[in-house]
């Protein structure tokens, strides 16, 4: 019995050092530095913790965000219409809100340049253009603030566990998966809305360059017009003067002073027709350049347009990859592939039933006070085996085949547009050579030899050997000649404009 008494006092002070160096340790313990870093709340100089994933995405979003504002400005270097100078636009840039400094930078002599410069910065075609792009360029804030809402509402609402911890709301792994995947997804779709916007901009661009140039041509047709008009109509007073003076000496009949004079007038009308001509012109660039009608402006310069000749292949080319409306096609081809693949990832069942996927909620699934099962043990009718995790899935399919023969179709008409700007290359590339063609045959023949042929004939008749038919027609000859040289050089610049208008951008 004494033996028995030492080996339970043996016991109980063994058990009483155990206990105390137990209730010692639990009291020092210190969890590894590794989970002190992921559980201590965040110092008021630090972000909250967030979810790297949706972090990246959002991260790609707004910097597809900044680039597409950044292309509204000077400094975009992307594929445009029409470049202007950037001296040239600097020295413009107040006449963008002020008609009256560009009303003074169409003063005297203008170029071509400074008025497609002042159509870009004033056509209110182009800001209307602008200012869809940059509605659309809203669309990716759109996209990722809905999510970071349903985000912030999962963290806030969800259930809490304040007894230990930090105060952390419970983050599903339903909303990671596909959550960012889906978010990435609503990021390209908004970009490829924003170049559909994009290429309206620079239609419009290139429809308000396009009337510009053509504009101008016509004017510098008008006044070339005018010009050679009223030199003619000199020839025919110095010619009147000699016809009278050998009417007067019996050398010729009163007829050929009336013909010369009736030519006279003829071509004075026509001078009137050409002035008013003029003005409609005018009014046409003030239209463009939205400008009151009483702001006056002086005359274009005369300029041949300035470009490499290009084959039709290589034109071809140029317009397969630059012509808007091919590229806005191809963008909302774009668009609806990625729709209907974020149909798929939203609507479409799964490769998993997701029955192993895990919640971070150890302390509430384990132990005596777990309040729910780790892992699922069981599924729901709805939900059973073979059946789509959502009971609309097939209303939602029908859908999605509606959407796919959609895309087809659209995939038909970019192979239409791209035929047609093939043709539209051919038409405008012909106009073009011909233009010039004919241009290059009135500058260097026939004016020379009209010029000729009217020297000739009125020293002849000065001298009483030539007719006064052959005078009329050797005028006559003169006249249309420089006429036609003046139409064709405008032929050539429309011909040109137009060019660059079916191909997209400009040729330099």
């Amino acid at each position: 019995s004494i033996f028995m008494c030492v080996v339970a006092l043996l016991f109980v002070s063994q058990a009483r050092a155990a206990y105390r160096d137990m209730k010692q340790e639990i009291e020092t313990y210190s969890p590894p530095s590794y989970f002190q870093d992921l559980t201590r709340p965040p110092l008021e100089s630090e972000e909250p913790v967030r979810d790297s994933d949706f972090d990246v995405e959002r991260q790609k979003i707004e910097e597809l965000k900044s680039q597409w504002l950044k292309s509204l400005s000077t400094a975009d270097t992307g594929p445009v219409f029409f470049r202007s100078d950037d001296q040239l636009l600097r020295s413009l840039r107040p006449a963008a809100s002020d008609a009256h400094a560009a009303g003074e930078a169409l003063k005297g002599e203008f170029t071509l340049a400074t008025l497609e410069t002042l159509a870009l910065i004033r056509s209110p075609g182009v800001k209307a253009a602008e200012n869809r792009l940059r509605a659309s360029i809203e669309t990716f804030s759109q996209a990722q603030n809905l999510d970071e809402i349903l985000r912030q509402y999962t963290a806030l609402t969800e259930g809490l566990k304040t007894g230990i911890g930090p105060m952390k709301g419970k983050d599903p792994v339903e909303m990671k998966c596909p959550f960012p995947g889906v978010l990435s997804l609503k990021g390209q779709i908004a970009n490829q809305e924003v170049k559909t916007a994009r290429e309206y901009l620079e239609a419009a661009r290139r429809e308000t360059v396009t009337a510009t140039r053509i504009a101008y041509w016509n004017l510098l047709f008008i006044h070339k017009a005018q010009k050679i008009t009223a030199e003619m109509i000199g020839l025919l007073r110095d010619l009147e003067a000699v016809a009278t003076s050998r009417y007067e000496t019996g050398k010729t009949s009163f007829q050929d002073v009336v013909r010369i004079r009736i030519k006279r007038e003829i071509l004075a009308e026509e001078l009137i027709t050409l002035r008013e001509k003029q003005r409609n012109l005018e009014s046409k660039i003030r239209e463009i350049l939205y400008l009151a009608h009483d702001i006056k402006h002086g005359f274009p310069k005369a300029v041949l347009p300035m470009g490499k000749i290009r084959t039709q292949q290589t034109l071809s080319k140029i317009a397969h990859e630059h012509r808007q409306e091919l590229r806005r096609l191809r963008a909302r081809v774009g668009k609806m592939e990625r729709m209907i693949e974020m149909a798929e990832t939203m609507v479409l069942p799964r490769y998993t039933l997701n029955l192993s996927l895990y919640e971070d909620e150890a302390v509430t699934k384990v132990g005596s006070a777990a309040t729910k099962n780790t892992f699922p043990t069981s599924i729901e009718v709805s939900r059973g085996a073979g059946l789509p995790k959502m009971p609309w899935y097939g209303f939602e399919d029908a859908y999605l085949r509606e959407t796919r023969q959609k895309l087809k179709a659209l995939r038909e008409d970019l192979k239409q547009a791209e035929a047609a700007t093939a043709d539209r290359v051919r038409s405008s590339w012909f106009e073009q050579d011909r233009a010039r063609r004919e241009m290059s045959l009135f500058k260097d023949k026939v004016v020379n030899l009209s010029k000729s042929a009217l020297d000739v004939t009125t020293r002849g008749y000065e001298s009483g050997n030539v007719l006064f038919a052959d005078v009329i027609a050797s005028y006559t000859l003169w006249l249309d000649a420089n006429l036609s040289l003046a139409n064709q050089q405008r032929n050539f610049g429309v011909a040109w404009a137009e060019l660059e208008q079916t191909v997209g951008t400009t040729l330099r």
